[in-house]
């Protein structure tokens, strides 16, 4: 089955399946920075997996978004996100 390029997070680490993000959500008060944690799965459709992003507390179903939602177009990078686990 195809797989979908990689994507890369903000210091250049390939995101890989079942690696935990820490995602920038909105500058608060004061100032504070507020960051969402998200982890990523490939997703089937149309015969081709796909990089999807998941809420942290999700079980697996719902809600989800496509990282090439976000991500540059040429270089596939996540401006934002930073790999805060991942298994190698």
């Amino acid at each position: 089955m195809e797989k979908e390029q990689p994507y890369f997070d903000k210091n250049g680490r390939e995101i890989k399946e079942f690696a935990v993000l820490k995602v920038f959500h909105f500058i608060g008060a004061r100032r504070k920075k507020h960051y969402m944690y998200k982890w990523v799965r490939l997703k089937e459709w149309d015969g081709k997996l796909y990089w999807i992003a998941r809420h942290l507390a999700s079980d697996g179903e719902g809600e989800y978004y496509h990282l090439r939602t976000s991500a540059d177009p040429e270089t596939r990078i996540l401006k934002g996100t930073e790999i805060v686990q991942q298994y190698d």
